[in-house]
């Protein structure tokens, strides 16, 4: 299963033959700058790899996603286990430079979200970014993340900013929730 449609975005599973999606949003080090830089072609591959195992394994993954008006691939949105403990999910929104500004993010995130916590019946989700990603705090703190602690994260010892968002929380935040 994936997310559901958002208002201007579709979802679908990651396949064999999307080497060049994953490989012009993985391989852009305006786009991987805050979590690690730019991947190698090889890398962004083994990403793909990784994305379609997890799925298969667990039936979550980051799914790309496409604007619904013309079929725009616009970046990744979705969930994965969280490398630092693995009995914790992780939410990550990935876009393409093209999208920035937009608010896709949001509205991604918002539908992964539902997915997680309506779908999934997850208890807690959480999320995190590299320290000076004011637009990525912005974005977590608008859908009703609240900051848990910083870490240091991955082989390039990052200073990563964590959030955390439960059930109880997202079906607080009402009816609107799901607006872009």
């Amino acid at each position: 299963m994936i997310p559901g449609s958002s208002a201007r975005l579709t979802f679908r599973s990651w396949t064999e033959k999307d080497a060049a999606l994953a490989e012009a949003l993985w391989c852009d080090s305006e786009v991987t700058h805050y979590f690690g830089g730019a991947m190698t072609r090889e890398q962004a591959h083994n990403r793909l790899d990784i994305e379609r195992e997890r799925e298969n394994r667990l039936g979550v993954q980051y799914w790309p996603m496409f604007l619904r008006e013309t079929g725009e691939f616009v970046g990744c949105a979705g969930l994965r286990q969280w490398q630092m403990d693995p009995k914790t999910i992780e939410a990550g929104v990935h876009l393409m430079r093209s999208s920035w500004g937009l608010r896709l993010g949001e509205e991604a995130l918002r539908a992964v979200l539902a997915y997680g916590f309506d779908t999934l019946g997850l208890p807690t989700i959480v999320a995190g970014h590299g320290i000076g990603h004011d637009n990525s705090q912005k974005l977590l703190e608008r859908v009703g993340f609240a900051y848990t602690r910083n870490i240091i994260w991955g082989p390039k010892a990052i200073e990563v900013r964590m959030y955390a968002i439960s059930a109880g929380m997202w079906r607080s935040t009402g009816p609107g929730r799901e607006s872009a």
